[in-house]
């Protein structure tokens, strides 16, 4: 019996109130997947951006701003 099988046997015995849960916690699984592939797609986007002879800065570099 495969996951999905087993999953669909399940699901065909609970009740309406445990579906909706079941359902509010997929939902939340693909979001969380999703959260973590842009995650990972951001990280990459910032090594592309800053390479490998990039000045180091410190915080005498930053410029106070008084003019808000």
């Amino acid at each position: 019996m495969t996951a999905k099988d087993a999953l669909a046997q399940i699901v065909a015995e609970l009740p309406d109130d445990r579906l909706d849960q079941l359902l509010d916690y997929a939902r939340y699984l693909t979001w969380h997947e999703e959260r973590s592939m842009w995650q990972r797609f951001g990280r990459l986007q910032i090594a592309k951006a800053y390479v490998d002879d990039e000045p180091e800065y410190t915080e005498a570099d930053v410029r106070k701003d008084d003019t808000r």
